[in-house]
Formats: C-alpha cells, sequence, structure tokens
C-alpha cells in the first residue's frame, strides 16, 4: 500500500504547468500596429499562433488591455486587422496577446501560416 501510494504522488509531479499555451507558435518577424489606450504605435512580432501574437516592446500595455491590431503574415497577403487582450506583459520584453472574436476565415489564414512553417 506504501508504494501505490508513492506511485500516486509521483504522477502528480510528473506534469508540470510551465508551459500553458493552447496553440503551437510560428516564428513571424513583422511589422504591427497597436492601437491601445490611446498609443498609436508600430512594433514588431517575434512569433503568431492562431490563438495569439507576441509583440516586442519596452513598453508594454497592461494586463487584460484591450488592443486593436493590424499586420500581415507576408508578402502579397492580406493585412490582417482584429482585436486583442493582452495576457503576458514584461517591462523590457513584450506582451503576449490573444486574438479576440477572430472571424473564421482569419483563423484559418493563422492556422494554414502556423502549419506550413514548421
Amino acid at each position: 500500500m506504501g508504494a501505490r501510494m508513492e506511485e500516486r504522488e509521483e504522477r502528480q509531479f510528473v506534469t508540470p504547468e510551465i508551459e500553458k499555451r493552447r496553440h503551437r507558435r510560428a516564428r513571424l518577424v513583422t511589422a504591427v500596429k497597436c492601437d491601445a489606450l490611446g498609443r498609436d504605435e508600430i512594433l514588431l512580432t517575434r512569433d503568431v499562433s492562431a490563438g495569439g501574437v507576441f509583440v516586442t516592446t519596452n513598453t508594454p500595455l497592461p494586463l487584460d488591455s484591450k488592443v486593436g491590431l493590424a499586420f500581415s503574415l507576408g508578402t502579397g497577403t492580406p493585412a490582417i486587422s482584429c482585436t486583442g487582450k493582452v495576457v503576458y506583459s514584461k517591462q523590457g520584453l513584450g506582451m503576449g496577446i490573444e486574438f479576440v472574436g477572430l472571424n473564421e476565415a482569419t483563423a484559418l489564414a493563422l492556422q494554414k501560416f502556423v502549419d506550413e512553417s514548421s
């Protein structure tokens, strides 16, 4: 019985919650227009997924800020305009923005980009 209890306890520690991302990411370095809190800036993305984008900036927005975004997945592709919410913000590094209310065509374009980049 003691060995069975130890086995159960070990299983609890096997899957730590270090990685919280739900979507696979693809590297994408491109200009992104960010509109939020009276700021209208052109910044750079670092990576993108079907669920969000990471934007590099020394002065990220606060958590839960609503952001208007406009960027392209590459030359010759239509611009993506959408809204997002800041879900990760680290001074000097950047911010993770989760897409909110994507239409189906945009969601499919993002997923295709990530799949083809892998």
